[in-house]
């Protein structure tokens, strides 16, 4: 787990493919269809190194509640073991990677304080600085790979009040696209939301329970290594 652009899809990308695992994605935005480069969603290349889960599931615009993302990954986690792959629930979302790790109970409000049986919870520690540079260098990549194009292509087919297409790099697009600002404030203002985004998931984070692991990313990848060689 860690903040968007933290480095922590690469990272588990690689340990799936050294170890035989599948990947879970824990992201409120990558569960929409046709929201992929505004959203970092993982490519078709990466999808075809590693088998990835929880990735376009829903419509922009339909309804997605945490109650379904948890029976569908706990279900998924126990298929992935019988198949004899190990699970990498991977995200920033906080909610829904700690309703996983701490099975949650909505009905009588309360969690356990222990993780769930058989995991490991790593999450990735960026400084500012770096973050604030990842978050830069990735707004840059998603204009070039057509972010423009894909907006436009899903407003016109669920509109432009889609509330999922009027949140982070998407809307702020549409502002380029209705006129409100110019080409040369639309990667600022991406990186902006982006690290407004960064700063809400870290602020969850900042709620680090003692049984997840906090860690740089070299050291974090140095350590799962380790205990998944054992």
């Amino acid at each position: 787990m860690g903040p968007t652009a933290s480095g922590k899809t690469a990272l588990a990308l690689e340990l799936a493919r050294e170890f035989g695992g599948e990947i879970i994605c824990a992201d409120s935005r990558t569960i929409y269809k046709g929201m992929n480069i505004g959203a970092a969603k993982p490519t078709k290349k990466e999808r075809k190194l590693v088998p990835h889960h929880m990735l376009d599931l829903i419509e922009p615009g339909e309804k997605y509640t945490i109650y379904r993302f948890k029976e569908e990954v706990l279900r998924l986690i126990e298929e992935i073991r019988q198949r004899g792959h190990i699970p990498f629930l991977v995200g920033g979302s906080g909610l829904y990677l700690y309703t996983i790790l701490f099975d949650y109970d909505f009905e009588q409000k309360k969690r356990r304080q222990e993780l769930i049986e058989n995991c490991i919870a790593v999450g990735i520690e960026i400084d500012k600085e770096t973050l604030q540079q990842r978050i830069s260098q990735r707004a840059g990549e998603m204009l070039k790979a057509g972010l423009e194009k894909e907006v436009k292509k899903l407003v016109k087919k669920y509109g432009s009040d889609c509330p999922q297409l009027n949140r982070n790099a998407y809307g702020e697009v549409q502002k380029y696209l209705r006129g409100e600002i110019n080409r040369g404030e639309l990667r600022a203002r991406i990186e902006t939301v982006d690290w407004q985004l960064a700063k809400k998931q870290n602020t969850w984070f900042t709620q680090k329970h003692d049984k997840i692991t906090w860690l740089p990313l070299d050291n974090a990848k140095k350590y799962i290594f380790d205990l998944l060689s054992e």
